[in-house]
């Protein structure tokens, strides 16, 4: 990511002398994915925004599922810990946790498709 982004920023503006850095304000989360993009402190450079995680590839419209999401909610199968206590580790560690909703819906969709291909 960053040494496209360093040869994109040379290109569109190569005489400033700026510092490339995180954009915070058009960050997104996806659960524990999370979507980048950086900007230059001295000039008007924007990147495109990065994926920081795997896609699930799916034949299904909309945006993919993040690799991460679905490991995890696997994972929440394994454990007595459900989305609740979940969030609660996650938000003690001070770690922005995925909204209830959202764990709810991936797990409905993904978890269900993955026991029927086991059993």
């Amino acid at each position: 990511m960053w040494n496209s982004v360093f040869r994109e920023h040379q290109q569109v503006s190569p005489m400033c002398l700026g510092f490339l850095q995180w954009d915070q304000h058009s960050e997104e989360q996806w659960g524990l994915g999370w979507r980048e993009g950086a900007i230059c402190n001295k000039c008007t450079y924007k990147s495109s925004m990065f994926n920081l995680f795997k896609e699930i590839v799916n034949k299904s419209p909309g945006r993919k599922a993040a690799d991460i999401n679905r490991g995890l909610q696997v994972g929440l199968t394994q454990v007595s810990m459900g989305n609740a206590g979940l969030r609660k580790l996650l938000l003690s560690a001070s770690i922005p946790a995925p909204s209830t909703k959202g764990c709810k819906k991936f797990r409905t969709k993904f978890v269900k498709k993955s026991y029927k291909k086991i059993f």
